[in-house]
């Protein structure tokens, strides 16, 4: 019955069905040939999404799009242009420094795409880069939102591993820096090597004056993060923080945020939040038809043949899982797998917390990359650059990416560190 259940949802996906209709159809199909009551699919429907840690969720992509629109990104991408601008290639340091500082206010690639994305495009194709190189680096750089906190990635995981979503935030602390640096390197590298320009040297006065503009924006991780570090609030109450502090900035700061654009947004906070929810939802029912039939310790038993080593099993997951990140949606992958995966993890001494930051890496990887790549489809799509032609360029980035999951698998204290110290063990 797993074989069909599978068939179902394979054959669904491919006929271009949301996958989150795709889970849900499966499930339902496969629950009523079994003679399963009705009320298990929609009881597992409802309790997949009855969870107080998810409305960090709804909450965090609220704050991302009211920064989106409320002049935060801009200021953030002047100042930092006027502080790493002139250096070889400088536009391209400055995509990758703004990327790790709006992703401590968003939580999602998406959203540092959509709203930085079409800034910093615009400004390097007009000062000579190559459009393909442009939208490349973008991407890359997105990939960081979901790993600096807040991440929406880590609060599935984290529910779905039942582990600390505030020891995930913490954990991808240092991994995001590591992929910040390994990009810039990369970029100074290709820069020097095209000779792509540098920004004039802007007088301190100048910079001073940026730094002040941007202030307000630049504060928004700090509040995040310290707020998370010093315990003063959860990770789930960070999000409602996060939202309270852009309305403020962008409707009495900034003055750049309407009445009828906190409509527009809210709107859309709530499509995209239903989208998310409804695979949540659907996954859960998934999920729990694969500890209904077992799989989890038919699963644990396949893997426990090939190998008992943590580390081989470790990197056979994350090919998985970004091989995964290629082909589905990352709620759906998180919801449906780790159930399965963490037991085994957890009997072999793998650090669950440890784990949740690579997979959120690997997914974060999965937007860049066809066939379902929504980072690489949106900036592409603003830059009018082809699929072929970004493909070409991204291989490099990816390369630095995955140097950095290899980091993360031989040592995991590089994440386990910062949450041991401030969170405790």
């Amino acid at each position: 019955m797993m074989l069909l259940m599978l068939l179902i949802l394979i054959a669904t996906i491919i006929l271009g069905i949301p996958v989150a209709f795709a889970l849900g159809f499966a499930s339902l199909i496969t629950i009523l040939v079994n003679g399963i009551p009705f009320s298990v699919f929609i009881q597992n429907l409802t309790l997949g999404v009855n969870s107080f840690p998810l409305l960090a969720v709804p909450f965090f992509i609220l704050a991302g799009k009211l920064m989106n629109t409320s002049g935060i990104t801009e200021r953030i991408f002047r100042f930092v242009n006027y502080f790493v601008g002139p250096i070889r290639g400088g536009l391209g340091q400055v995509n990758i420094l703004s990327s790790l500082i709006f992703a401590g206010m968003s939580g999602a690639a998406t959203a540092d795409a959509a709203g930085l994305g079409m800034i910093e495009i615009k400004a390097m194709k007009d000062a000579g880069y190559d459009p393909d190189f442009s939208v490349a680096i973008t991407a890359a750089s997105a990939t960081i939102g979901p790993i600096i906190p807040p991440s929406i990635i880590m609060v599935i995981y984290g529910l779905s591993a039942e582990v600390s979503i505030g020891r995930l935030f913490v954990g991808g602390i240092i991994p995001g820096l590591l992929m910040t640096l390994s990009l810039m390197v990369l970029t100074y590298i290709i820069a020097v090597k095209r000779r792509y320009p540098r920004e004039e040297k802007a007088p301190a006065k100048v910079v001073l004056i940026s730094f002040f503009k941007a202030f307000p924006a630049l504060m928004a991780p700090v509040v995040i993060i310290g707020g998370i570090l010093g315990g003063i609030f959860t990770a789930t109450e960070a999000g409602a923080i996060a939202v309270v502090y852009a309305l403020l900035i962008g409707a009495f700061v900034y003055r750049e945020l309407t009445w009828k654009g906190l409509i527009n947004i809210l709107f859309e906070s709530m499509i995209t939040t239903a989208v998310i929810m409804i695979i949540i939802g659907s996954a859960a029912v998934f999920g729990w038809l694969l500890t209904y039939y077992r799989i989890p310790a038919l699963a644990a038993q396949a893997l426990l043949s090939i190998s008992t080593n943590p580390l081989v099993i470790t990197t056979l997951l994350v090919v998985m899982y970004l091989f995964l990140g290629c082909i589905m949606e990352a709620a759906a992958i998180v919801v449906m797998t780790v159930p399965v995966v963490a037991p085994l993890l957890t009997q072999l001494g793998v650090d669950l917390v440890a784990f949740g930051v690579i997979v959120a890496v690997c997914m974060s990887i999965g937007t860049l990359t066809p066939p379902l790549g929504i980072v690489m489809y949106i900036l592409c799509d603003i830059a009018e650059v082809r699929i072929v032609h970004y493909m070409r360029v991204i291989w490099p980035f990816l390369a630095a990416l995955l140097a950095v999951i290899l980091l993360m698998v031989l040592f995991p204290g590089i994440i386990t560190f910062l949450p041991d110290l401030f969170l405790g063990t």
